[in-house]
């Protein structure tokens, strides 16, 4: 198995790097107006940019992790909404049904993003909504969307994903690490999130409330990050 070192610490370690009652999800999940984009502030991943530490050697934010797998969930939600016909759970994360219905789907799914992640004005905000966008895209625009618990997983594994790339990236730009071991450790990493994540054991989603649905991301999220942790020799 290849060792992922520096790249899977600075990931496992943003578990770790505050206390753990800081780090951890609340009890309950995190209160909506922290998730949404124009109540929350800029920074897509944690709120505000400072929040955010990935993507600097020896930094990371559990806060920044587990709170972006909760703002990317929110948009699912807000994807799953808009076809559900609920305007009561847009209205929760700032949306209304009818103004959205007015929208095209490529504009619907641009208003959801918007709403929810705000601007990129930092690597993990791009990492997140880079993270998000596809999904919100599959429960919009396919005949058929995914279930919700494989939406889910699928965000989680890729926010981690995109977070591992801004680290890779940075190590790259300081000469820690050759071009082709960064080919390597991103094919071994998405991988292995593909399939250990797919084994996260997820409720029944599709009667979740928004907030149910963001605290249920942040929590595959922490046992996500707890697996990649122990993995690492």
């Amino acid at each position: 198995m290849l060792a992922l070192d520096a790249v899977l610490q600075s990931v496992a370690t943003a578990l770790q790097k505050e206390d753990a009652d800081r780090g951890r999800a609340p009890t309950g999940g995190y209160p909506l107006t922290a998730l949404s984009a124009a109540r929350a502030g800029s920074g897509g991943a944690g709120g505000r940019a400072s929040d955010s530490g990935l993507g600097r050697a020896g930094g990371g934010s559990a806060r920044a992790v587990v709170r972006g797998a909760a703002r990317g969930a929110a948009a699912l939600s807000g994807a799953y909404a808009l076809r559900d016909g609920d305007a009561t759970q847009l209205r929760e994360i700032g949306l209304d049904l009818d103004e959205l219905r007015r929208l095209p789907p490529r504009s619907q799914i641009s208003r959801i993003l918007q709403a929810v992640l705000g601007d990129a004005g930092h690597p993990d905000d791009a990492a997140l909504r880079r993270a998000t966008v596809q999904h919100v895209k599959d429960i919009v625009l396919a005949p058929e969307p995914p279930s919700p618990e494989d939406s889910l997983r699928g965000l989680v594994a890729q926010w981690i994903y995109e977070l591992s790339l801004v680290e890779l990236a940075s190590q790259k730009a300081r000469d820690t690490i050759s071009a082709k071991d960064v080919v390597r450790k991103q094919e071994w990493l998405r991988g292995w999130l593909k399939r250990r994540v797919r084994d996260i054991r997820i409720p029944d989603a599709k009667r979740m409330t928004v907030k149910e649905f963001t605290s249920t991301a942040a929590n595959v999220t922490e046992e996500a990050l707890r697996m990649l942790r122990a993995t690492r020799t």
